[in-house]
């Protein structure tokens, strides 16, 4: 995957294009966030249908790194909340590592996010790290 093929990716995230999200992905792809795992495309849908009923996501790219099997973006995840999520629903559904964003606040976050890529350069992995920076 290119830089140009990760700002494309990104866009499709933006706008919440799951159908163009998932042509980046191998059929067997896991990610792996606060705590929990995600595994193929059917269970991404099912996390991102509840999850930006909720809060929006919008990223905002700061850098691409390449690597040998899979590259490292730098992103700002800016969480807006958009309806009422209570810690219980999170912890309901598996998701207890996700803290909920209170309604019309915008929470940035930084992140770095590590891509493996498998076969026909399909993403295979996503997990990400936060960026605490010092205070």
């Amino acid at each position: 995957m290119t830089e140009d093929d990760y700002h494309r990716y990104i866009g499709a995230f933006n706008a919440q294009d799951y159908a163009t999200l998932e042509t980046f992905f191998a059929d067997d792809f896991v990610l792996e966030n606060a705590g929990f795992a995600v595994r193929g495309k059917a269970a991404f849908r099912q996390f991102y249908a509840f999850f930006h009923t909720f809060c929006r996501e919008e990223v905002e790219f700061k850098g691409y790194f390449p690597g040998k099997n899979g590259f490292v973006a730098n992103v700002v995840i800016h969480f807006t909340g958009l309806q009422e999520l209570s810690q219980a629903q999170l912890d309901e559904r598996g998701y207890s590592g996700m803290t909920p964003i209170p309604v019309g606040m915008t929470v940035p976050v930084e992140f770095y996010i590590h891509y493996k890529l498998g076969d026909y350069g399909l993403i295979h992995h996503i997990k990400g790290a936060v960026w605490m920076p010092e205070t």
